[in-house]
């Protein structure tokens, strides 16, 4: 008697079916019949639309179900420049003016953005290494193993610096996929930005003072120098001053030719009743004659041809002299450049004002969903439309 056969269950059957064909049995589902139909009825009811409505699916799909959310810390501060006092300009005046307080306000937001803010935010922060986190979405993270200029790229887009030219002013915005880390980078920057502008005013600042302390040493070193080689020469000759010994010199020989006229009167007078050989006489002309040997002497010592006379010594120390009265005024003149020099260095110091502390963010900034959505919507439906321009323009040439 033959047995009957088993009949299989529609679980097994629809396994069995899915093995031997499983292109058939896809076919043959409820859901893709059911798919088939509603695709069939969308394409008929919206024809080419229904592309813009699948990618349109798709874009809300991503910034609602997909995209990562980024959070934003802000913070905002200004340079100001110790004593500064730049004056005000009004109406047409103001027009292209640039004043010392908006230069260093833009020279620190190219430098916010530049390469070297974003390598040290890595090195204070690891930033890059945040960005590169494989837990946030792929389109919004930064591929791993990317680039460094790959890097610079991402973090310049993924912050916002904007310079208020009424109050110079910078407003900076940093977006992180972390609230915390959002927090911390904000605050990483402030910290580097007022390295960096510290740095730009007392780098000049001591450049300067440097120089004129340079220049103080070296006036200084002159003056000694000058000094020295006056009182070497005081010593050589044995004199304080040529120019004081001189004029007393003068004074004695001035006197001795007083002495010597008025010994000569006495003289003359003399002979008028005595004679050559009375001692009265011949003691006049020993007096007159010792005089003048004198006054040879003392003349010799002032001015003399054939030795070191006392002129030519006071020659040669009124130049020493004047050398060293003249280092002397110049290292006067370096002390008092030098107290300029650090006044006005102190005036250039420059410090960073934080107007607004970076704050911890309480829900998420970016992306900005509907804002996007709606974006997106509006450049599909343009695109679609174009293409349909296009599409009608090569069909009508065609016929």
């Amino acid at each position: 008697m033959q047995k009957p056969v088993k009949e299989m269950s529609p679980v097994a059957r629809k396994v069995n079916k899915l093995k031997r064909d499983p292109k058939q049995f896809v076919v043959d589902s409820k859901a893709y019949v059911k798919a088939q139909k509603t695709a069939d009825f969308a394409w008929a009811k919206f024809g080419s639309f229904v592309f813009v409505l699948i990618a349109s699916i798709l874009v809300v799909t991503y910034y609602w179900g997909v995209a990562s959310p980024r959070y934003v810390s802000e913070t905002q501060f200004m340079v100001k420049q110790a004593n500064s006092s730049e004056s005000m300009f009004s109406g047409l005046a103001a027009i292209g003016s640039v004043t010392g307080t908006m230069r260093d306000a833009l020279v620190l937001k190219a430098f916010i953005e530049s390469r070297e803010m974003a390598m040290a935010l890595n090195d204070a922060v690891s930033l890059k290494s945040h960005y590169e986190r494989e837990d946030f979405d792929f389109l919004s993270r930064l591929s791993a193993g990317s680039t460094v200029e790959d890097y610079v790229a991402y973090y310049q887009n993924h912050i916002s610096v904007i310079h208020d030219e009424l109050s110079d002013v910078l407003y900076v915005e940093v977006q992180t996929f972390d609230q915390q880390y959002s927090l911390q980078v904000a605050q990483a920057l402030l910290a580097i930005s007022e390295r960096f502008i510290n740095d730009l005013g007392s780098k000049m600042a001591q450049e300067q003072v440097k120089y004129a302390q340079e220049d103080v040493t070296r006036a200084y070193n002159e003056l000694k120098k000058s000094q020295n080689e006056l009182i070497t020469f005081q010593d050589k000759f044995k004199l304080y001053n040529p120019e004081q010994q001189g004029g007393a010199l003068v004074g004695v020989i001035n006197e001795l030719e007083s002495e010597i006229i008025r010994q000569q009167t006495e003289l003359k007078s003399l002979l008028a009743f005595m004679q050559d050989d009375a001692p009265e006489v011949k003691a006049k002309k020993i007096r007159i004659d010792s005089l003048e040997q004198q006054l040879e002497e003392e003349k010799n010592r002032l001015t003399n041809q054939d030795q070191q006379s006392l002129n030519k010594i006071n020659v040669d120390f009124q130049e020493i002299k004047l050398n060293a009265e003249l280092a002397s005024d110049l290292y006067k003149t370096s002390l008092a450049s030098l107290e300029v020099v650090r006044s006005e260095a102190y005036r250039k110091l420059k410090h960073l004002l934080i107007v607004e502390h970076p704050a911890l963010a309480e829900e998420d900034t970016y992306p900005r969903r509907v804002y996007s959505i709606v974006t997106w919507f509006i450049c599909l439906i343009l695109i679609y439309l174009v293409a349909k321009l296009v599409l009608a323009i090569v069909k009508e040439h065609r016929e």
